[in-house]
């Protein structure tokens, strides 16, 4: 596989040389594609800290923060993305890549949207392309695997992240640094049955189960497009046509894992909802 050197953010990472990934790099290059993203992981990262990258895609964010962080651990069950993460590693001494999805069950099923190697793969049942079953592993096995010392998570998981919030409270620790938390309640909806206004009040519900998901980790309070968890609540999910994604950032209160916080919590992230 072919890969080419790109600077973003400050980092200069190698990717791979994909024509179909092309136009997305020339966003990328520009800083337009989530900055706000890669303001906190700067923020958060370090050389103590372990980061875990729960859907990495090609590899756009794990990559980069490779060059900030300890060492990186990478889940991406998609078997292209897969294809492009291993085809990569050999540049990146501190990057593994298990074989498994995030799920409390031991199997998964991955459902493409058009074809995988797309930012929309999910294990929601809501792919119009292949599905695939694939190896399940659980938070804690992850955090087993990052061992002792402070992590930081992003999670982005196209929805999943409603059927799995039991394996999400396991990040409540103090192991934990902080946790990045994409929503996409536009994808819950379309998985749910019933009249409009049923869906929509169990989409707002669930979300605002996410926001209020931890007692170690605390949520900070939202910037950019949504002033506060209340106006995403109202604004970017009850009175939405179409539900808008969002990112939540949790930050360890123990002092000994705190550090600068940014001034953010909700931003546009990969995905059509976003």
């Amino acid at each position: 596989m072919k890969v080419f050197d790109i600077t973003y953010h400050g980092e200069t990472v190698t990717l791979a040389d994909l024509p179909e990934y092309r136009k997305f790099y020339g966003k990328l290059k520009s800083g337009l594609w989530e900055p706000r993203t890669f303001r906190t992981l700067s923020d958060q990262l370090g050389p103590q800290v372990t980061y875990i990258d729960i859907g990495g895609w090609i590899g756009v964010t794990p990559f980069w923060a490779a060059k900030r962080a300890k060492r990186v651990i990478v889940v991406e069950p998609d078997p292209k993305c897969r294809t492009i993460l291993k085809a990569l590693l050999p540049h990146y001494n501190n990057v593994t890549l298990p074989e498994c999805a995030l799920s409390s069950n031991s199997c998964l099923t991955l459902n493409a949207v058009e074809d995988f190697g797309s930012s929309e793969t999910s294990a929601l049942a809501i792919g119009d392309g292949r599905s695939i079953e694939v190896k399940g592993c659980s938070m804690a096995q992850l955090l087993r695997e990052a061992g002792p010392g402070p992590v930081f998570i992003k999670i982005d998981i196209e929805g999943y992240e409603y059927e799995i919030e039991d394996e999400l409270k396991v990040l409540d620790t103090d192991q934990v640094r902080g946790v990045q938390l994409a929503v996409h309640p536009a994808l819950y909806e379309r998985t749910l049955a019933g009249f409009f206004l049923f869906r929509r009040g169990r989409t707002l519900a669930a979300t605002l189960r996410l926001a209020r998901l931890y007692t170690r980790l605390a949520r900070v309070a939202a910037a950019g497009r949504f002033p506060s968890l209340m106006a995403y609540l109202t604004s970017g999910v009850a009175f939405s046509v179409c539900p808008r994604g969002a990112d939540l950032l949790f930050v360890n209160k123990a002092p000994l894992l705190q550090s600068h916080i940014p001034d953010h919590t909700l931003a546009g992230h990969r995905g059509s909802t976003a």
